[in-house]
C-alpha cells in the first residue's frame, strides 16, 4: 500500500497511543494529558476525563466505558463518557502492577491486561530489558498474575475462539502465544511467528481480523504489517520518512463491516486511516 493513499481523521490529540472504533463511527483514543478523545466521523475532536498520568491502550466494555491502561500512574481505570471514572487494578496477587500497557475484553467479560515491567522507570526497561513484564485476568473481580517473565509486554489480544491470548513481546522481537484453560490458565509461552520478527522494528500492539490474520505495528521500524495464520510476516505500510505514520503504536478496525484500520501512535497528532482486505475481528462493543 502507498503512503500517500493513507488518510487521517482527528486534530490536537497528545500521543493517541490506544485508538478504538465504536459503532456509530466515533473513535476513542488516549491523550497523553491525562485524559481521552473523541473523534467523530467528520473529524470533530473533544476530550473528557480527568484520569491523570499517561494513558496508554484502550479498549470499551460491554458497558460502553473506556477501559484505560494508564501507564504513567500504573492504574486502570475505567472512563464513562461523561468523564466519571473508577480504578479497576493497581495490584494482582500482592504485586504492585507499575506499568499496565494495553487492555483487553473477552467474550466472557474477563479483563486481560498487559503489564510491561515492575520498574518505576520505565525507559529502562527499554534499553537494559529483564523479564519482568507479565500479564493480569480480572474475572469476577478477582486479578490473577496468569503469565509472567516477560520482556516488555505490550499489545495483547485473544483469538476469534478465544483458545489462545497472545501477547507482544516487545524486547524480543517476537510474539507469544499462550492456551487458555478452561479455569482461565495459561499453558506455557511459545513463540508464534518468526523469532525476531524483524531485525529492523520492535513489536507493539497486535489485534486480529477475521482472516485470522494478526496485525502488528512496528514504531521504531515506523510500519504496520501482519502475521499469516500460518506464521508468516507479511508488511503493508512502511514510512521511514514518517510522512504519515508518526511510531505506530496500536491498531483497530472500525467503519462499514470493520473493513478500514485506525492506527494508534506516540509521536502523532491525528489517527491515519486505510482499508483492510478482511473486516476486524468483532470486539465485545462491537454488535456490527
Amino acid at each position: 500500500m502507498k503512503i500517500d493513499t493513507i488518510q487521517t481523521i482527528g486534530s490536537g490529540i497528545i500521543r493517541p497511543e490506544g485508538v478504538m472504533a465504536l459503532d456509530d463511527g466515533t473513535l476513542w483514543t488516549a491523550d497523553a494529558r491525562g485524559c481521552c478523545a473523541q473523534v467523530a466521523p467528520d473529524g470533530r475532536t473533544t476530550f473528557f476525563g480527568d484520569l491523570g498520568g499517561v494513558p496508554n491502550g484502550i479498549c470499551v466494555d460491554t458497558h460502553g466505558r473506556c477501559i484505560v491502561a494508564n501507564i504513567g500512574n500504573g492504574q486502570v481505570q475505567a472512563l464513562r463518557p461523561d468523564g466519571r471514572h473508577e480504578v479497576l487494578l493497581t495490584h494482582a496477587d500482592g504485586r504492585r502492577m507499575r506499568a499496565p500497557n494495553f487492555p483487553f475484553v473477552d467474550q466472557r467479560g474477563r479483563l486481560w491486561v498487559s503489564n510491561s515491567t515492575e520498574r518505576e522507570n520505565l525507559e529502562s526497561a527499554l534499553w537494559d530489558p529483564t523479564p519482568d513484564g507479565c500479564v493480569v485476568c480480572i474475572a469476577d473481580g478477582v486479578a490473577r498474575i496468569v503469565a509472567d517473565g516477560i520482556y516488555f509486554a505490550n499489545g495483547l489480544t485473544l483469538d476469534r475462539n478465544e483458545t489462545h491470548l497472545y501477547v507482544a513481546q516487545t524486547m524480543r522481537r517476537n510474539i507469544l502465544r499462550y492456551s487458555i484453560g478452561d479455569d482461565g490458565r495459561l499453558g506455557p509461552a511459545e513463540v508464534f511467528g518468526p523469532d525476531p520478527l524483524a531485525e529492523a522494528g520492535i513489536p507493539d500492539g497486535i489485534a486480529f481480523d477475521e482472516g485470522d490474520n494478526l496485525w502488528i505495528t512496528f514504531p521504531r521500524w515506523n510500519a504496520v504489517g501482519f502475521l499469516t495464520p500460518a506464521g508468516e510476516l507479511r508488511m503493508v505500510l512502511e514510512d521511514p520518512a514518517h510522512r504519515v505514520l508518526q511510531r505506530p503504536a496500536n491498531i483497530c478496525f472500525g467503519g462499514p463491516r470493520r473493513k478500514t484500520a485506525f492506527i494508534g501512535s506516540l509521536d502523532g497528532t491525528t489517527i491515519p486511516f486505510f482499508p483492510v482486505p478482511y473486516p476486524g475481528m468483532r470486539l465485545v462493543h462491537q454488535k456490527r
